[in-house]
């Protein structure tokens, strides 16, 4: 019994290394084993390489982020620095106009930006960038380009500090000046009074000013050159109060609520006042 055990145990060990030299000959440990474990490597080697692209996809879409925000910002700037030199050619271009405009005019000028205007549309008082340092003085002329027609008067200086200053405009109503009727000759005292016109008073009774008719400088006032262009009739009167002076409103050439660069004539008075 005891020897039947150990041949069939011999049997049993021969048998198995055949099968063991089988298998380790034609590949076949390998077959078995990856048939096994194939669908869990697969499972794996898929999950791994969807990971990997989600965080490749995460990646791209932050960097792209920060790149569309690099651009915005570049693209601000560049609007910002258009919109800079737009304002400098506009700028220049009236300045170029201005003095092409005003050859005629034998008086220094000096460019100034108005800094401060109040919002009320008739208010006669502005503050420009100019002062004292570049050589204003209180009294002295201030003008603006009328585009195609040539320059304008549109106040005066009234107060002068070291860096800035302060006009007066033609509508204000501490404003005066000795004007002309350019068709008729007829002379008059333009005043302002805080409105869109401005009032052109003692005109002769006679006179045949009409609607139309430009107003410029006398040049008799001593404050003002000869020929200023101011401004246009828009409606005669007779002087209620004075029968024998007709007044006249006057539309400024210029557009004060729009003003924003001027032009002062660096011109003192004729004479002692």
């Amino acid at each position: 019994m005891k020897r039947s055990k150990v041949f069939l145990l011999i049997i049993i060990i021969i048998i198995l290394s055949g099968i063991w030299y089988f298998i380790k000959r034609t590949n076949l440990f390998n077959e078995i084993i990856g048939f096994i474990f194939s669908p869990f490597l697969e499972g794996a080697t898929y999950s791994g390489s969807k990971t990997r692209n989600f965080f490749q996809d995460y990646l791209f879409l932050v960097n792209l982020k920060r790149e569309n925000e690099r651009l915005k910002k570049e693209i601000l700037l560049l609007k910002s620095q258009l919109a800079y030199y737009k304002e400098k050619e506009r700028i220049y271009r009236e300045l170029e106009e201005f003095y092409k405009l005003s050859t005629e005019i034998n008086y220094p000028k000096i460019a100034a930006k108005i800094i401060y205007k109040p919002m009320d549309p008739f208010s006669g008082i502005v503050f420009i960038d100019k002062g004292s340092k570049d050589g204003l003085l209180p009294q002295m002329p201030v003008l603006a380009g009328v585009s195609g027609e040539g320059v304008a008067l549109v106040g005066q200086v009234a107060e002068v500090y070291r860096n800035w200053s302060k006009v007066i405009l033609i509508t204000d109503p501490s404003f005066s000046a000795d004007v002309r009727i350019e068709r008729t000759g007829d002379r008059g005292i333009l005043v302002g009074k805080a409105e869109k016109y401005c009032n052109l008073q003692y005109l002769p009774s006679a006179s045949q000013v009409k609607e139309g008719d430009e107003v410029l400088t006398s040049g008799q006032d001593a404050f003002f050159p000869s020929g200023l262009l101011i401004g246009k009739v828009v409606s005669v009167n007779r002087d209620p109060v004075q029968g024998m002076f007709k007044y006249a409103e006057i539309n400024p050439l210029v557009n004060l609520y729009n003003l924003d660069l001027i032009f002062v004539l660096l011109k003192l008075p004729e004479i002692p006042l």
